[in-house]
């Protein structure tokens, strides 16, 4: 009878301690904010986008390609958009790269790159800003 009682008691603790997991790693981000949560590294990136006039600008993909690991085996290759006020969240991005990488941000015609230097800012809080297409100087 202990060993029903225990059995049931532990599989009842599983399933909410792997949803507490699951939970925090979006604890940091106010709710509806899009959350990339890699599993590659301890460093994060926040991301807040704003078009010309201040306002957040809407599903600006954010990219990133980058080597990381021993000799530069592992490969990232991610994307996450923003939400309606411009931010999004990476976390679980590696403390060491290979090669030089940039943070790409694109939306309808306009774009930026930020480089990723996780050695020199590894919880990195990155405000962007993207003009229109007609307006930028090159």
């Amino acid at each position: 009878m202990k060993v029903l009682a225990m059995l049931l008691f532990g599989l009842s603790i599983s399933p909410t301690a792997f949803g507490q997991e699951s939970q925090g790693a979006q604890a940091n981000a106010p709710a509806g904010e899009p959350v990339l949560v890699v599993d590659a590294g301890q460093c994060t990136a926040d991301f807040v986008v704003r078009d010309a006039s201040g306002k957040g600008v809407y599903d600006a993909r954010i990219t990133l390609q980058a080597q990381y690991g021993f000799m530069g085996l592992r490969k990232l290759d991610l994307s996450v958009g923003t939400n309606a006020e411009g931010k999004a969240r990476i976390e679980g991005l590696p403390e060491k790269i290979r090669k030089a990488a940039d943070f790409k941000i694109a939306q309808g015609g306009r774009e930026k790159s930020l480089p990723y230097d996780p050695v020199r800012q590894c919880y990195a809080q990155h405000e962007v800003v993207l003009s229109d297409p007609a307006t930028r100087t090159n």
